[in-house]
């Protein structure tokens, strides 16, 4: 629905730190998809389902802006066919961000036929499907970015073709408090959320506040994965006063995933927000990306270690956790594991350093 207030707004210091990642992934994704190697694509769309106004208050340029320059900055003016979709539904982010590309293209950098802008006015829901239709996006490569500012309004017959789609992924903000704040008054069109599945609303049954943000973040995890996105990232954000965001990524790419992880841990650490692992019990914890905290993954990884067989782990195979259930690095797991082993709550299989090829197990209670 439309923005209630002035447009354009002041910029949150999540979405601060939300567009340097979106900027730091893009730079991978449009060179990967379309720098010319063999197995590059002939054509990518990258698509808000809401775009906003382009720019905020302070001056500051929004995700629209961001993609093109983006663009601009990583691939050459030879390069196959971007196309841009931006949806919204409130008329004054419309108007702002034709005059935004204006604005900040005076000249075309690129010819329109080989780098179509469509910006339409509607809902994400009502219009971003059919309008990808119209542009000619399916069959090659979409980044949906469906940032809705929490609430997910998002069809799942969407996700469900965007993942269906070849080498498409979707980056999604999921705001837990208004599923929470609502269970008991939201109808169905809440479960389409979730692919019709009512799971979610085991939240009206319980008391910890935590427990209710990790189970509705849980639920719309299986909703990427039953839509059929293969490998899933999602992390939460916190601003200064303790506000939180979750984003979730999708893709079926492995590469995809390393890549936006790497993006997420490159993230300048000037935009004031703290991340964090949802799956860490302990979640008062913060990643400090200048000097990784990594207490979190040594929580996880002693819980990986003790529920698995009593034999233990290849580290090598702990890296793979780490990437694909959690919000940290293969890279980081070494340096995880090290504490427990020195505090005794790990035994490796040889002495000296831990490597890749270590076997570790949970230490014998005393």
């Amino acid at each position: 629905m439309p923005v209630d207030g002035p447009v354009p707004w002041e910029r949150a210091e999540h979405t601060g730190a939300k567009h340097d990642i979106y900027r730091r992934y893009l730079k991978r994704w449009f060179p990967i998809l379309l720098g010319g190697a063999r197995n590059a694509y002939p054509s990518a769309t990258y698509a808000e389902g809401f775009a906003g106004p382009g720019v905020y208050a302070g001056g500051e340029p929004g995700s629209p802006i961001i993609a093109m320059q983006t663009l601009l900055q990583t691939v050459s003016s030879e390069s196959p066919v971007v196309r841009f979709l931006f949806v919204d539904d409130d008329p004054r982010c419309i108007r702002s961000l034709n005059e935004q590309f204006v604005a900040a293209f005076p000249t075309r950098p690129r010819a329109h036929d080989t780098t179509p802008v469509v910006i339409v006015d509607g809902t994400c829901t009502d219009q971003l499907e059919p309008q990808l239709d119209k542009i000619g996006a399916w069959g090659q490569p979409i980044l949906a970015v469906l940032d809705s500012w929490g609430n997910v309004p998002i069809s799942y017959q969407l996700l469900k073709r965007l993942a269906g789609n070849p080498a498409t992924e979707v980056i999604v903000t999921l705001g837990p408090q208004s599923f929470i704040r609502f269970v008991s008054t939201l109808g169905p069109a809440a479960d389409d959320v979730f692919g019709g599945a009512a799971t979610w609303r085991q939240i009206e049954h319980m008391t910890d506040g935590a427990a209710k943000r990790q189970h509705v973040l849980t639920c719309y995890r299986q909703t990427l994965a039953t839509a059929g996105f293969t490998f899933l990232l999602d992390f939460e954000l916190i601003d200064r006063r303790g506000e939180s965001l979750y984003l979730v990524f999708g893709t079926n790419h492995v590469r995809g995933l390393e890549k936006m992880k790497d993006a997420l841990w490159e993230v300048d650490p000037v935009y004031g927000v703290g991340f964090r692992d949802p799956r860490d019990e302990q979640s008062e914890a913060l990643f400090n990306f200048t000097d990784p905290h990594l207490a979190p993954l040594s929580r996880l990884l002693l819980r990986e270690i003790q529920r698995g067989p009593a034999q233990g782990a290849r580290v090598h195979d702990l890296r793979q956790f780490a990437l694909h259930q959690t919000a940290f690095r293969p890279e980081h797991v070494i340096r995880a594991l090290t504490p427990l082993r020195d505090q005794g709550s790990i035994q490796a299989d040889t002495p000296g350093a831990i490597r890749i090829k270590t076997m570790v197990r949970a230490a014998a209670e005393r």
